[in-house]
C-alpha cells in the first residue's frame, strides 16, 4: 500500500488527497497506539511479567514495520524484476497462474480466519475479564478512573490481537511468495540450460543466471533483516504459546484452545518463512553448479567461459538471516529443538519451584 501512488482524481483537492493517503498513515498509527497501550498497561499493573513479553513482541513488530517501510520502493522494484524473469523463462503457465491466485486467496483466508478465531477464543476464555479485574484492583489508578481504564482495555485488546496475529502474518506470506518464485526460476533455469547447452548458447545461460542471481542478492539485501526480526518474533511467540499450553495449569478449555490455536498459527508462519527459503537456496546451489560446470561443456571456449564465470559468479548466493546464517533445512530442526529444550527446562524449574514453595 505504501508503494501505491495517490490517484489523480484524489489530488485535485486537499480533502480527497488526505483521504487517498489515509490508509498509508492508518497502519503506523495503529502500531504506535498498541505500543502506547502496552506501556500504559505495564505502568498500571504491578505483577505483569507476561506483559513485558508482549511489549517485546510489539517492539519487534514495530521494528519489522520500520524496516519494511524503508524498503517499500525496493519491494515494488523486486515485484517488477520477478515479473520480468518469469517472462524471460516462461515460468508461469496458465495453470501456475491459477495456483498463484489460489495461494494468495488461501493466505488471505488463513490470516482472516486465524485472527477471527483468536478474537472469539480470547473473549470466550475469560482472559479479558481477568485483565480488567487487575486494572480495577490496581492501586496506581485513581478509583474514579478504574472503570474507564477497564473499558478502554476491553476495546483495545481486539486491536492488539488483530495487529499481532493478522497484519504481521503478511510479511511471512510475502516472503513465502518471493522464495517460491526464486525456487521456480532456478528450477526452470536448470531445465532451460540443458536446451541451451545443446544449442551451444552459453551466453544466454549466463545472461539468465545473472538476472536471477542479481534478483536473489537484492532480495536478501533488504529482506534479510526484517525476516530475522520476524523469525525472532515468531519463535518468541511460539515459545510463549507452547509453554502456556503445556505447563500452565488451567481447567478452562477455551484457554487451552486459544493457546493451541496460537501455537498452530505461528508454527505455520515459521514453516512459511524458513522452508521455502531453504528450498530456494537448495535450488540456487544446483543452478550454481550448472554454471560452474559450464566451461566443461564447451572445450573450445573453455578459457573464455571460465574467465566469465570466475569474474561474475564465484560467490555463492543464498537467502540468509541478516547475512549471519544461511537458511537451510537444518535450521528449522534446530529452532524447533531449541524451543522444546528450553520449554521443558523452564517447565521443570517451575514445577520444582512450586513444590519448594509448598514445602
Amino acid at each position: 500500500m505504501e508503494t501505491i501512488p495517490c490517484p489523480d482524481f484524489f489530488s485535485r483537492s486537499n480533502f480527497f488527497k488526505v483521504m487517498g493517503n489515509f490508509p498509508k498513515f492508518l497502519f503506523p498509527s495503529f502500531i504506535c497506539f498498541n505500543l502506547v497501550i502496552q506501556i500504559l498497561y505495564l505502568c498500571f499493573i504491578s505483577n505483569a511479567k507476561d506483559e513485558w513479553a508482549g511489549l517485546m513482541v510489539l517492539s519487534l513488530q514495530l521494528w519489522i514495520y520500520i524496516s519494511v517501510f524503508r524498503s517499500r520502493t525496493r519491494i515494488l522494484l523486486l515485484t517488477e524484476d520477478l515479473y520480468r524473469i518469469s517472462n524471460m523463462l516462461h515460468a508461469y503457465t496458465v495453470q501456475k497462474k491459477k495456483m498463484l491466485k489460489i495461494y494468495i486467496w488461501m493466505n488471505c483466508l488463513f490470516v482472516i480466519l486465524g485472527t477471527a478465531f483468536f478474537e472469539v477464543t480470547f473473549f470466550r476464555s475469560g482472559m479479558i475479564a481477568y485483565e480488567q479485574q487487575e486494572l480495577l484492583n490496581s492501586e496506581i489508578i485513581p478509583a474514579h478512573l478504574r472503570e474507564q481504564f477497564a473499558d478502554f482495555l476491553y476495546v483495545s485488546f481486539p486491536f492488539t490481537l488483530l495487529l499481532a496475529n493478522g497484519f504481521f502474518a503478511l510479511l511471512p506470506g510475502y516472503y513465502y511468495f518471493v522464495c517460491c518464485c526464486m525456487k521456480q526460476f532456478f528450477l526452470r533455469f536448470e531445465m532451460k540450460s540443458k536446451v541451451l547447452i545443446a544449442r551451444h548458447d552459453y551466453q544466454r545461460i549466463l545472461e539468465i543466471y545473472k538476472k536471477i542471481n542479481e534478483t536473489m542478492i537484492i532480495t536478501d539485501k533488504f529482506l534479510s533483516l526484517p525476516i530475522l526480526v520476524s523469525v525472532m518474533n515468531i519463535l518468541a511467540t511460539l515459545f510463549w504459546y507452547g509453554y502456556s499450553f503445556a505447563f500452565v495449569p488451567n481447567d478452562n478449555k477455551m484457554i487451552g484452545l486459544f493457546f493451541s490455536m496460537g501455537f498452530i498459527q505461528y508454527f505455520v508462519l515459521l514453516m512459511m518463512t524458513l522452508h521455502p527459503a531453504a528450498a530456494s537456496n537448495q535450488a540456487a546451489a544446483t543452478a550454481t553448479e550448472i554454471v560452474m560446470s559450464l566451461p566443461g561443456w564447451f572445450p573450445k571456449m573453455y578459457s573464455i567461459i571460465k574467465l566469465l564465470v570466475c569474474r561474475s559468479f564465484m560467490p555463492k548466493t543464498a537467502l540468509t538471516l541478516w547475512n549471519i546464517y544461511r537458511i537451510d533445512k537444518s535450521f528449522l530442526i534446530s529452532a524447533i529443538g531449541t524451543l522444546i529444550t528450553y520449554g521443558i527446562l523452564l517447565g521443570t524449574l517451575g514445577s520444582v519451584q512450586s513444590s519448594n514453595n509448598k514445602n
